[in-house]
């Protein structure tokens, strides 16, 4: 029953910073890569943004999730050979690793010339540890963890109302009244259209091997 509760507040209830999250996604062509890696794919929900013609599209994550995960392994010791996908997709996984240099490292490695790296990753937004919660970049610190790819961009995501409203309705989790506090956050993000704010809930980042 309160995985049920749980699910359904998710869908209907969700968060800013995952309302941010995607819909940047959607906006990014990723249709015509074809082999594809993402990092931290859970229940992989986010399948549905590449195209039908993926050569080879695997789902690594650091445990097993029953009938989803095809590769079992910590992206800081990347079990793949060097060049093996043209897109590395990693949806708010980089909090949870130690060393983030030793990912953008490892990144680079495994993508080919010209492969194409796509990140979100949280600023303003609560601890949550899955299992470990290690580290908030600012823009200047994303800048200088992948200063040696090309075409750089970095978008923030959301202004200080959605930072604001995540802290409150994330606060005491077992309190279905706080969680409610999220009904209006559907609303604030149909308004909602661009990111450049210092107090943002975090970053989309998109980059090219070089």
């Amino acid at each position: 029953m309160k995985k049920i509760i749980k699910n359904i507040l998710r869908k209907f209830f969700p968060t800013n910073r995952r309302i941010l999250v995607e819909k940047d996604l959607k906006k990014i062509s990723l249709k015509n890569y074809k082999k594809i890696l993402v990092v931290g794919s859970g229940e992989d929900p986010y399948r549905y943004l590449f195209g039908d013609s993926v050569e080879e599209y695997v789902r690594f994550d650091i445990e097993p999730h029953d009938g989803v995960t095809d590769v079992v392994g910590d992206i800081l010791d990347a079990p793949f050979e060097n060049e093996s996908f043209d897109c590395v997709f990693a949806v708010e996984v980089m909090e949870h690793l130690k060393n983030p240099f030793v990912f953008a490292s490892e990144v680079k490695r495994i993508l080919s010339k010209d492969g194409m790296l796509v990140i979100t990753v949280p600023f303003l937004f609560h601890v949550h540890a899955d299992p470990s919660d290690y580290w908030r970049p600012t823009r200047m610190g994303l800048e200088h963890l992948f200063y040696d790819f090309s075409d750089l961009v970095i978008k923030g995501q959301g202004n200080r109302l959605h930072v604001l409203l995540d802290l409150l309705s994330t606060s005491y989790s077992n309190n279905i009244l706080f969680r409610l506090l999220r009904v209006v956050n559907l609303p604030i993000n149909l308004f909602y259209t661009s990111g450049n704010s210092t107090g943002c809930s975090g970053y989309l980042v998109t980059a090219k091997k070089k």
